[in-house]
């Protein structure tokens, strides 16, 4: 696929990089003398069985992004297939994957100051919010799905499993998990409906990284990272990094709540905390909130006492993974295996 040189009127320039749905190229439009960004996939080459969903979600993306105006929103110009490729045209963005700094293998992690970890999180909450607005769940929130201008100006982009929602239907069907299996919700693994609160929780995982510089759920495994995220509760992001102010711990944990009920109810409800915690406002708290949030300190002694009681409570009896092993986890994937829900 990287020998191809045209694709309808577009010039393909050089690859910018490789996901796990195809390619991106560096691209030009000569008929409005622009650079844009390609993203392909070789459909030829696909498993005839697979070959109408790959199109399928390609057209799905192009529609769902081109009914989103938003500065913080990557902008679709144009789609279509030829011979056997289907591409997406989209605005080309001069910058980096929010990805590259957190990427853990550099020798040099880039540290942003909490005001600039603050607003990008929060512009990503804009964009989150708008898209719910109007009734798009993207459902696969990761740093490598954010892109950076060189302002540091984000700008969401890959709505390729993004799933549009009728005004009387506000999750997706039970039964099918997708995503990327470090920045999933609990109820995206188990297969559960999905709806906003998902992206919720997603936005809430780089929010902890912004503030650690490490993710909040780590495991020796996929089906090790599988048991924390679903059942167990990360470090106080002020205990990794005393020099933040201990109410973003609550918001954190607020974001990464267990059941989606008691996460934020929206993206501007997240916003506004951390906009409060910034300027060095106490965050409000009531009965409503679940007990990690109200007490965060004590609940968690409490569940790291429980846990070492019984080293056994957090186990999950499903039958195995629900996803593919394998060196890269933070791969989109899309299956339809069910596993256990989380633990009342």
């Amino acid at each position: 696929m990287t020998d191809l040189k045209t694709l309808g009127r577009y010039q393909l320039l050089r690859v910018l990089g490789k996901g796990a749905m195809g390619l991106v190229y560096e691209g030009a439009d000569p008929k409005l003398n622009r650079r844009v960004a390609i993203k392909v996939i070789l459909t030829s080459r696909i498993d005839e069985s697979q070959r109408a969903e790959y199109s399928s979600r390609f057209i799905h993306e192009a529609q769902a992004v081109a009914r989103l105006n938003h500065p913080n929103i990557v902008t679709v110009y144009d789609f279509g297939e030829e011979n056997g490729v289907a591409y997406l045209v989209m605005e080309m963005i001069a910058g980096e994957e929010l990805s590259s700094y957190f990427d853990e293998s550099q020798a040099f992690q880039l540290e942003f100051t909490l005001e600039d970890s603050v607003r990008m999180t929060c512009e990503l909450l804009d964009a989150v919010g708008y898209a719910h607005q109007q009734g798009i769940v993207h459902r696969d929130i990761k740093p490598a799905n954010v892109m950076l201008n060189a302002q540091l100006m984000v700008k969401l982009t890959d709505f390729g499993v993004a799933r549009m929602q009728d005004v009387n239907a506000n999750h997706t069907e039970a039964g099918t998990m997708v995503g990327t299996p470090s920045y999933m919700s609990p109820e995206q693994i188990a297969g559960q409906p999905v709806g906003p609160r998902s992206d919720i929780f997603a936005v809430g995982i780089i929010l902890y990284q912004f503030l650690t510089n490490e993710k909040p759920f780590r495991g020796t495994g996929l089906f090790d990272m599988q048991q924390k995220i679903m059942y167990s509760q990360p470090d106080l992001p002020s205990k990794l990094n005393p020099l933040i102010n201990p109410m973003f711990d609550r918001i954190v944990l607020r974001a990464l709540a267990k059941r989606p009920e008691d996460r934020y109810p929206t993206a501007r409800h997240f916003r506004d905390d951390l906009r409060r915690a910034l300027n060095g406002e106490t965050i409000a708290v009531d009965d409503t909130m679940p007990p990690e949030v109200r007490q965060p300190n004590g609940f968690l002694a409490r569940a790291n006492a429980a846990a070492e009681s019984d080293p056994d409570a957090t186990q999950i009896s499903g039958t195995g993974l629900p996803f593919p092993t394998g060196p890269d986890d933070d791969a989109t994937v899309i299956t339809g295996t069910n596993t256990p829900a989380p633990k009342p």
